[in-house]
């Protein structure tokens, strides 16, 4: 019995060319992943470590890769291994089926078929897992089920090779497995008639190959490739249960499996040959005639009678075998033939009957269990029908005609809907799951006009989009409020920290003359005088400066002061003086003057080098921001607390900064169009930024699907009115009616067949009525 599950086992798996465990001649990141990859890295052969450490079964997990924002090599190895885990972690949850290993080392060469193979030699089985507890890294833990020989290639070698492979091979290949030794590796395989090249190179990239260059004829060699990645070694979550039956069959018979498996005293009548039955044209275009309700798997057994030889159909109680027994014997009556049904008891033939008497067909069927018991209901139910038959029901054909026509009509029109709602579109999603995952109008009160990017987005991308604004927004939260000091910089992704030291000495003067600017204004305390207003009179001003300075005597400065004051400097004066008449430099106001002179022209000199100094700033800060501080200071608004804010968080935030833009250099077009659509969006709830905008894509998404979809099945509106409701209403009505009809139908057919052959047939029925009337037998009559 072992033996014959091993073999019901094996043939589960898929030795064809398409198989990944047999012919692995490109890497598909969905699909596997190259160790190699991991050391562009380090200096250090991580591969090699890996491989020890797992054919080693190493109990702690195995550090994969610790990707980092700051190496790009590391984030792209990072999203390899994230649509590989997402890929796979879909396949589980579908089918129950994790065939995920480390395959090493790899054999190739060339079938007799001329079919050239590349497959792993062993198969390692690992999980691959993402662990974020301490810091993000990417970790392999071993898992359960031991370490293997790769069955599936070695099948497809038995098979074409002509190599006989016992269980005994498979479990020494195990123990092999388990030491990291070629040359053991090499003896093993040729202590089985394999004969194996190999030459040491260290681990190496899988070497992937083009339809055209695919080798011709190869000899077999051992390769030191380390990939991994889903191997398939069955293909069906059955594989699993198959090697429990095996382990269990070397301690017990398995009871009813195995009565199953090897049946002792039964014998099985198959039927292999599946070909269809062929039918006339007539009947494969009528209408299948249920008479009773049945579900769409039922639907199925009614279509696929018609044009099969032989059908299984298995369920347990309660499921509605005898409503598809009855359905299939009133189809078969309306193609015109005839229909035995047989069964080991009775309780299942009478279930039967009953339920062809409730139809009003009774007449028309013979029940049949002993020969003999039952031999005088047969006589007087076949005298009944030739001495009593009547025709009614003559309109049957007309009402189900008109019926069958309404109820096709309104079964396309569902149809189209159900096509459009469980039709899955171009970007991955059916609209059914649309409306479970949008979230309702009523609900949600804003959306972003994705139409510039939807076409490019599909379900998987949909899923980056949300995680890169995920992460982004994790930043933005931070940095991207409108009164953030460093909200206007110019990405600092580039710069360094000399960069940043040059920013902090640049800002750090500016801030310095900024303080000797106020300090000016302030003792200056005259409103309409400006820094830009000192700046137009700049060259007034330098021509009397060393003359306004008591301690530098110097000669005609008196002459030169009256002449300024009277006539270069009056309107300067004048607009000090707010439009009164200046007395002259004798009198008492002069001091006062001069002194605001002096101020004006140090402020006009400390503010145009700050205005000239700032411009450095650009380098740093957006150009308009510069711009709109450079008009500030013209009007005396110094921008002290911006500038010394700017120092304080460049001090705080520089390498945070580095990371966002450096992030937001690395995300894709579309990404960036979302995040800009986005930045003004804010949560108006508790919910934190991020959350707050990967669900407003998400869901914004969702809605301009929905809308999509709906323009292209206007139909599936219908849904959502009370129209859909009616629709359904009279759906149901009609499937009623039809079935009301056809039964009518049904009988007026068997009683018009009755009356044929009555009217065909006169003698043959007259005998016939003879020895039924004598209730002793029935002549075998020729029809």
């Amino acid at each position: 019995m072992k033996d014959q599950l091993i073999h019901m086992r094996d043939k589960l798996n898929d030795i064809s060319r398409r198989n990944r465990s047999i012919r692995l001649l490109k890497l598909y990141n969905k699909w596997s992943f190259d160790l190699t990859e991991l050391d562009q890295l380090s200096d250090e052969k991580v591969s090699e470590t890996i491989i020890e450490k797992i054919i080693n079964q190493t109990k702690n997990e195995i550090t994969l890769l610790k990707p980092t924002i700051n190496n790009k090599d590391s984030m792209e190895i990072s999203k390899k291994l994230t649509d590989l885990t997402r890929n796979l972690r879909g396949i589980e949850e579908e089918t129950g089926i994790h065939d995920f290993y480390l395959g090493f080392p790899f054999l190739s060469g060339t079938l007799s078929d001329g079919t050239f193979f590349q497959a792993p030699l062993f198969l390692y089985p690992v999980r691959l897992e993402k662990n974020n507890l301490n810091s993000q890294k990417w970790v392999l833990k071993l898992e359960e089920g031991g370490l293997q020989i790769n069955r599936t290639l070695f099948l497809a070698i038995k098979k074409l090779n002509n190599l006989s492979f016992t269980e005994d091979f498979f479990e020494q290949a195990a123990e092999a497995a388990g030491k990291y030794n070629y040359e053991e590796w090499l003896s093993f395989l040729k202590g089985f008639e394999i004969n194996v090249s190999f030459t040491a190179q260290g681990i190496t990239p899988l070497k992937e190959y083009k339809k055209e260059d695919i080798p011709e004829v190869a000899n077999f060699a051992l390769l030191e490739h380390a990939i991994i990645g889903n191997f398939p070694q069955g293909g069906s979550s059955l594989v699993k249960d198959y090697d429990e039956l095996i382990e269990r069959s070397e301690e017990s018979d398995l009871s009813l499996a195995g009565e199953l498996i090897a049946p002792q005293d039964t014998v099985i009548d198959t039927l292999e040959d599946t070909e269809t039955i062929e039918t006339d044209n007539t009947n494969q275009n009528l209408d299948i005639l249920n008479l009773l309700q049945a579900d769409g798997s039922q639907e199925e057994i009614l279509k696929e009678a018609r044009f099969k030889k032989g059908l299984v159909v298995h369920g347990p109680p309660g499921t509605g075998k005898s409503q598809v027994i009855v359905n299939l014997i009133t189809d078969a009556i309306n193609q015109d033939k005839r229909v035995l049904v047989v069964c080991q008891k009775r309780a299942a033939l009478d279930v039967v009957y009953q339920r062809l008497d409730s139809l009003g067909l009774s007449n028309h069927v013979a029940l049949v269990q002993d020969e003999k018991q039952d031999r005088k209901k047969l006589y007087t139910k076949l005298e009944s029908v030739l001495n009593q038959n009547q025709i009614s029901f003559e309109q049957a054909i007309n009402s189900l005609s008109s019926t069958s026509k309404k109820l096709a009509s309104q079964e396309d029109l569902l149809n189209s809907i159900a096509k459009a709602l469980y039709e899955y579109q171009d970007f991955g999603l059916r609209l059914y799951d649309l409306y479970g995952k949008a979230t309702t109008v009523e609900d949600s009160s804003q959306i972003i006009d994705l139409n510039e990017v939807l076409s490019k987005m599909n379900k998987d991308l949909l899923d980056d989009v949300c995680e890169s604004v995920y992460t982004y927004a994790e930043w933005f939260e931070r940095f991207g409020d409108e009164d953030y000091p460093l909200r206007t910089r110019k990405h600092f992704a580039a710069l360094n920290m000399k960069d940043k030291l040059e920013a902090v000495e640049l800002l750090n003067d500016l801030i310095d003359k900024a303080k000797n600017s106020c300090n000016f204004i302030n003792s200056l305390d005259h409103e309409k005088i400006t820094p830009g207003y000192t700046w137009l009179i700049e060259n007034k001003l330098d021509k009397i400066s060393l003359d306004l300075n008591d301690g530098n005597k110097r000669t005609l400065q008196g002459l030169r002061l009256w002449w300024w004051t009277s006539f270069s400097g009056k309107s300067i004066i004048e607009e000090l003086l707010e439009g009164k008449k200046f007395k002259g430099t004798s009198s008492p106001e002069w001091l006062k003057v001069k002194k605001s002179l002096v101020l004006m022209h140090q402020l006009g000199k400390e503010t145009k080098k700050m205005a000239e100094e700032i411009d450095k700033l650009k380098r740093f800060i957006d150009d308009a921001t510069i711009d709109a501080f450079k008009n500030r200071i013209s009007e005396g608004d110094i921008p002290f607390h911006e500038l010394d804010k700017m120092v304080e968080f460049i001090h705080r935030d520089f390498e945070d900064l580095q990371q966002m833009d450096a992030y937001w250099n690395h995300c894709s077009e579309v990404v960036k169009k979302v995040i800009i659509l986005l930045q003004n969006k804010k949560p108006k709830n508790e919910s934190s930024l991020p959350e707050y905008w990967a669900d407003l894509v998400r869901n914004s998404a969702y809605v301009q699907w929905i809308d999509q979809t709906e323009r292209k099945y206007p139909q599936v509106q219908k849904i959502s009115t009370s129209e859909f409701s009616r629709i359904r209403e009279s759906f149901a009505k009609l499937i009623e009616e039809k079935r009301k009809f056809a039964t009518q139908f049904l009988i007026y057919k068997l009683s018009k067949n009755v009356e044929s052959v009555q009217t065909i047939r006169t003698k043959v029925v007259r005998e016939l009525k003879h020895q039924a009337g004598k209730k002793r037998k029935v002549c075998r009559c020729e029809n």
